[in-house]
């Protein structure tokens, strides 16, 4: 009942919401912004965006740096003043993420927007050269990491301007479908992470996908707790069901999209509107380009417990896995 009545909710605000770009008066002169996965679909429109309304330096987070280059050129054309950089990241690679945040920490004097929208899509079990199956290492751990280095050259800026910093991670309303089950009581006694990482918890199809944005939320609250929302502002995002590559290995998705699904600009218009407006928005979820309630099992007790067991789970597997990024200093609250 729960899973038709997220279906007919999302089918009524596909059909009756129209997402709004920033409005024409919203000026981003003098400030940086990160955006990753920004080579193509919801992060491609959210920089040309960012770009459109003036922004003075925009770091493109891509896997492929020739695409990389190629969407320059595009954001070159709508903004030619914009000092614009690709720098090649891969979520599957420990050592590509330090080395990403390093260039954040070290290259930029300023850092004023992150985007952190990098993410895929399988239907399949599929283990990620670090070990952990794709939609975890990618969609949580890759951007969980992510966020946890690039607070401080965030920090550092929002020290100088006295204005917060903004961090938006990209979810899907797809996470109220996601198997609770999973993360709540993951089986054979294990931890969350290492059960998700277990073909034996991967059921064929979307589900991983929708878990794996449940997990997005759920980090954002974590990380929302230990950080000071008058130094960095984060919030997470549904942009909604969109026209895109992304649902390629879908074919079902793929096709039900030509009825019903936004384009891709529309899509990044909630992406920048979720990082810069609605300052009231730290640790929120946002859809429909306003604050809504997070799924409902976050806000019970048992919810609780298991967000924190992940936050747990997830600093203590960077301190194992990746030592080079130091991350102690970002783990007290």
């Amino acid at each position: 009942m729960s899973r038709l009545w997220n279906f007919l909710h999302m089918l009524w605000y596909q059909t009756t919401f129209k997402p709004q770009p920033l409005p024409d008066d919203i000026r981003l002169e003098g400030l940086t912004a990160i955006v990753t996965g920004s080579n193509v679909g919801l992060g491609f429109e959210a920089a040309k965006e960012l770009a459109s309304h003036g922004i003075s330096r925009l770091i493109l987070g891509v896997r492929d740096p020739t695409k990389g280059e190629t969407a320059k050129a595009e954001f070159a054309r709508v903004a030619p003043n914009c000092n614009i950089r690709v720098w090649q990241l891969d979520q599957e690679s420990w050592t590509s993420m330090v080395a990403f945040a390093e260039r954040a920490r070290t290259e930029l004097d300023h850092l004023d927007i992150v985007l952190l929208n990098a993410g895929l899509k399988r239907l399949e079990f599929t283990r990620s050269p670090t070990g952990h199956e794709a939609h975890v290492q990618i969609n949580h751990l890759g951007t969980a990491l992510l966020s946890l280095l690039l607070v401080e050259p965030l920090r550092r800026t929002s020290q100088k301007t006295g204005k917060p910093g903004r961090m938006t991670i990209t979810a899907s309303g797809v996470a109220f479908d996601a198997p609770i089950r999973d993360v709540a009581k993951p089986k054979g006694g294990k931890g969350i992470i290492p059960w998700l990482d277990d073909p034996a918890s991967f059921v064929p199809g979307q589900t991983r996908y929708e878990l794996s944005k449940l997990l997005d939320i759920m980090w954002t609250r974590i990380l929302a707790a230990r950080l000071d929302p008058t130094e960095v502002i984060i919030n997470t995002i549904n942009p909604g069901y969109c026209q895109n590559s992304f649902h390629r290995v879908d074919p079902n998705a793929e096709m039900f999209s030509k009825y019903i699904a936004w384009n891709s600009a529309q899509g990044g218009y909630h992406l920048t509107d979720a990082a810069v407006r609605h300052p009231d928005s730290h640790g929120a979820y946002l859809t429909e380009q306003r604050i809504r309630p997070a799924p409902k099992f976050l806000y019970t007790a048992k919810g609780k417990e298991t967000e924190q067991k992940l936050g747990d789970e997830t600093i203590a597997l960077f301190q194992q896995e990746c030592p080079e990024a130091n991350i102690e200093k970002f783990t007290k609250k």
